[in-house]
């Protein structure tokens, strides 16, 4: 049979050897001492998740998150969520790609021509000279504009990184419009290249943290990173680099949320308050879509907010209708 986009699984639908991405595995144990695997299965238009009880060893051996699987089962449900029971699970190859991996809700390449034309907006020369040595290497530009900027939480999609980049510019730029005291310049490069240390925090298939992201951050990766560019160019302003190097370090605002220093600028104070704002609101769109069904009132707890969220009144929906992400 064709395949099915995860959108469109319904409850008690049988699938037969079904392509899908390993999100995610972990293999445990049952109260009754059996071996239960359960997975996270996606494609492009969404994830599912899936168990499989009394699975053999060898079968969690051979599987692999961020690799393809062709799954037979069928579609049930789990605490009002469906979920897939599996009978047999198998690595393949996926083709194309592209198909099972989340896609920006804005289109690539119309991101891709405002943050070009953002590039070219700064004045500022150092400035300049910097964003074209970052952005001027072909594999960073390609790996900035279609890496995730997150696994879960917000943006966690192909262009996820660019798409929040984006709106985290337009969010400063409104700022700098209300606030005349700010270096419009400093704040836009300081947003454009914030979060520049995501492309190598995050594998771009599972969107799992890699070793360099889980043990140094994407702050210092960040901040790092364009503090070895500057010093490759002459004559950089000193203060200009100081003060760009720390609204990067401090963009998450406080040392329990992974800023080794607090915001002391007035660029970093926007930076950090425009990055958050943007992540929380894109966070609680995305729980929305994947919580619950249209008709119910409230989101199951969102992590990212530590509650629940209130989307208005409505009818519930059956498990059947609700959407999977």
């Amino acid at each position: 049979m064709p395949r099915v986009p995860v959108a469109q699984l319904r409850y008690n639908m049988a699938l037969r050897k079904h392509p899908f991405l390993l999100r995610e595995k972990s293999a445990s144990t049952t109260r009754g001492g059996s071996a239960m695997l359960r997975v996270m299965l996606a494609d492009r238009s969404g994830t599912i998740p899936g168990v499989f009880f009394d699975v053999p060893a060898h079968v969690v051996e051979s599987l692999s998150a961020g690799h393809g699987v062709e799954v037979t089962g069928r579609i049930g449900e789990y605490k009002g969520q469906l979920q897939m029971q599996i009978e047999q699970i198998s690595p393949v190859e996926l083709a194309p790609l592209e198909e099972y991996l989340p896609a920006a809700a804005r289109p690539l390449p119309e991101m891709k021509r405002e943050f070009d034309e953002l590039l070219k907006s700064v004045t500022n020369a150092d400035l300049t000279r910097l964003l074209n040595a970052v952005f001027g290497d072909p594999e960073v530009y390609r790996a900035f504009t279609e890496s995730p900027a997150a696994k879960y939480h917000h943006h966690a999609c192909v262009g996820g990184l660019l798409q929040h980049t984006l709106s985290v510019v337009r969010l400063v730029l409104a700022c700098a419009e209300l606030y005349s005291e700010l270096d419009h310049d400093l704040v836009l490069a300081a947003a454009l290249l914030h979060d520049l240390g995501k492309t190598r925090a995050y594998d771009p298939i599972s969107f799992d943290l890699t070793e360099e992201g889980a043990l140094w951050t994407h702050l210092y990766m960040s901040a790092s990173w364009v503090e070895r560019i500057i010093a490759g160019l002459p004559g950089f302003d000193a203060d200009l680099a100081l003060r760009l190097v720390h609204a990067i370090l401090a963009h998450h605002g406080e040392l329990e949320h992974g800023s080794p220093v607090r915001p002391m600028t007035l660029e970093a104070i926007v930076l950090h308050n425009a990055d958050d704002l943007d992540a929380h609101v894109q966070g609680a769109l995305d729980q929305f879509e994947r919580s619950l069904g249209e008709g119910e009132a409230f989101t199951e707890v969102s992590p990212m907010h530590d509650t629940r969220l209130y989307r208005g009144p409505g009818e519930p929906a059956s498990p059947s209708q609700r959407p999977l992400w």
